[in-house]
């Protein structure tokens, strides 16, 4: 007897009868197939396309490690936020990356500038004079007075208290010049060259402290042969630059030597009476 369409119904099929060559292909849908009943290994490889996800299903946990590679970074997606503190490092910076803008303020710090990388022109203001290059050091000549003040040292000068004033002592020779007088000395200044001129120097005003160097007047009493000056404090380090006394043709004075203590040591050759000898000593 034939069934009827229809007539064979699920309490008439026994459990498992129902083969996969009973179903015909394409007939199982998403209706006939039960919540979770499709597990992992019921999907075939590469079977879950893009278009098979919902949007927002793929979290974190689901992505591998080291599995999303830059050509599936789309550009502009790696924000601020998504970057890690100290994460970019110099070498991922492309070359002429850091613009002015990018440098916050007070960054550029002094072992940050290269050395000779500040050129005049990066200066924001005018140096006094046409540029030079560090090496000679600067000189002397080429500080403007007054220009060295106590912030410009590297190093803490020794002070000492303006009381008492500075005594001569402390003054180095030749450093009081014109220019550090509060006066005008003796009047109206002159160069100091050329030299004073004879012209310029009054009727008795050159008198024997004035002079670089001192005349010693020698008298020989009759029949000595050597006579030695008393020490004289003004002699001493001095220099005796000649010296002779002639009686005729014949001189006299064969001797003559400045002592340590500035006393002198005269010696004459002839027995003469009251000779009078002018020495010339220079200082």
């Amino acid at each position: 007897m034939a069934l009827q369409p229809n007539e064979v119904k699920t309490e008439h099929i026994a459990n498992g009868a129902v083969t996969t060559p009973k179903i015909a292909d394409e007939q199982i849908t998403s209706a006939k197939i039960k919540n979770g009943a499709v597990t992992t290994e019921k999907i075939a490889t590469g079977a879950v396309t893009g278009s098979k996800l919902a949007d927002n299903a793929v979290t974190g946990s689901k992505i591998r490690d080291n599995t999303v590679r830059s050509e599936k970074i789309a550009s502009g997606a790696v924000t601020t936020a998504k970057i890690g503190e100290r994460q970019v490092t110099g070498s991922r910076l492309q070359d002429k990356a850091v613009t002015s803008e990018k440098l916050a303020s007070g960054a550029v710090t002094t072992e940050k500038i290269a050395n000779g990388a500040v050129t005049p022109a990066k200066l924001s203001f005018t140096p006094p004079s046409v540029a030079r290059p560090i090496t000679p050091a600067v000189a002397s000549d080429e500080i403007a007075d007054g220009a060295v003040t106590p912030e410009k040292l590297y190093f803490t000068p020794v002070s000492r208290p303006l009381t008492p004033p500075v005594a001569t002592a402390e003054i180095g020779d030749g450093q009081v010049t014109p220019e550090k007088l509060s006066f005008i000395p003796g009047g109206a200044v002159r160069p100091l060259v050329p030299p004073v001129a004879t012209n310029e120097i009054a009727d008795g005003a050159v008198t024997k402290p004035k002079l670089g160097y001192k005349m010693v007047d020698l008298v020989f009493p009759y029949g000595v042969k050597q006579i030695s000056t008393a020490p004289d404090p003004e002699l001493v380090n001095g220099e005796i630059m000649g010296f002779s006394c002639y009686m005729g043709c014949v001189e006299v004075l064969t001797d003559c030597v400045l002592q340590g203590d500035g006393s002198i040591v005269a010696l004459i050759n002839a027995n003469a009476r009251g000779i009078l000898i002018y020495l010339e000593l220079q200082f």
